[in-house]
């Protein structure tokens, strides 16, 4: 009997990072060193080709930045510039369906680098993630829960597009300090610290490979690491160092293998067959570059089962009843790979 699982091996990817910190912490500085180095980017220039940057932060990432038309500017560093290079989105509302448009067009575009600044925005920002809940919840009668289940596809949606942009990633998160008030061993009430609060959904950290807290001194603990070396460090002012221990673990490995496309989408014979394509497609960070082949491949698959479900006199409304039903390249995953399911 012939098996589905296959030996495990290690292959290269792109690094997908978490900073947390509360107002001025450093998180918007720390997380470009971080995309210079791993993208490869040495002059403003090149930050400029490399780096796509979606700026929540009322602008705050200009700050950093540096004018590139100035004479010379562009083959500077940014040391020698005194600024970065990099290209910038600033949203005015925070749906997450527009986010993964940005992180599509980013991908598309070439860029190697994406930043976001930050993702507490898309959770409750105005349009963000509890916005989207409180909308939905009142079109099913004030039900927050039939509000939620209507949002998670969304929300699951920026997440899968985030995770598979073909590049690095580096995610900025605001957070705040949590207490808790305890009894010493006095029996007097006292406030103990219980470490950072990000403004963002629990579970989030799950989706990274390193996740950090960086404080006001500039800190950086790491309270997430899939690379052992870094694994419980604290650094201060992390910089070019960090990135290059990631490098250095993500490119241990084989490259990864690529698909013929087009030879696998017409061996689909099923929404299900289509899913685990789409799932493979993720894990090698093709989905932007492929969603349009796998919404027109589901169009195809549920042309041929709806005709094959009506009378032989009736063809021409099957397909059409399918091209209607047919999911749009709208951003999310493909309905034909079970999307929100």
């Amino acid at each position: 009997m012939s098996s589905r699982f296959m030996p495990a091996s290690r292959k290269k990817a792109k690094a997908r990072i978490a900073l947390a910190g509360p107002s001025g912490a450093g998180k918007t500085l720390t997380g470009l060193k971080l995309l210079y180095t791993l993208t490869g980017a040495v002059t403003v220039a090149d930050g400029l080709e490399r780096i796509a940057f979606v700026d929540t932060e009322r602008d705050s990432a200009d700050k950093y930045a540096v004018n590139p038309e100035l004479p010379g500017v562009g083959d500077m560093t940014p040391e020698e510039a005194g600024g970065y290079g990099f290209m910038k989105f600033s949203p005015i509302k925070y749906d997450p369906r527009q986010l993964v448009e940005l992180i599509d067009e980013a991908a598309l575009a070439g860029f190697t680098g994406f930043m976001l600044d930050s993702a507490s925005h898309y959770w409750f920002g105005p349009g963000g993630i509890l916005e989207l809940v409180d909308l939905f919840a009142r079109n099913h009668g004030g039900r927050s829960m039939d509000g939620w289940k209507d949002v998670r596809p969304i929300e699951r949606a920026y997440i899968e597009a985030l995770m598979s942009f073909p590049g690095h990633v580096v995610v900025c998160l605001r957070s705040k300090q949590k207490y808790e008030i305890t009894e010493g061993a006095d029996g007097r009430k006292q406030v103990s610290k219980l470490g950072m609060q990000p403004d963002q959904r629990d579970g989030l950290e799950y989706e990274f490979d390193l996740v950090g807290d960086l404080d006001q001194g500039h800190y950086l603990r790491v309270t997430k690491s899939r690379c052992d070396a870094l694994a419980d460090q604290v650094i201060h002012k992390p910089d070019a160092e960090l990135s290059l221990q990631l490098l250095d673990w993500l490119e241990n490995g084989e490259p990864p293998k690529d698909v013929d496309w087009p030879t696998a989408l017409a061996a689909c014979a099923s929404r299900e067959d289509l899913a685990v394509l789409w799932q493979r497609a993720q894990r090698l960070g093709k989905t932007q570059k492929l969603r349009q082949q796998f919404n027109e491949r589901g169009a195809e698959i549920a042309a041929a089962r709806n005709a094959a479900a009506v009378p032989s006199d009736q063809p021409d409304r099957a397909l059409a009843d399918a091209a209607t039903a047919a999911p749009a390249a709208n951003g999310r995953q493909p309905e034909a790979a079970g999307a929100g399911r």
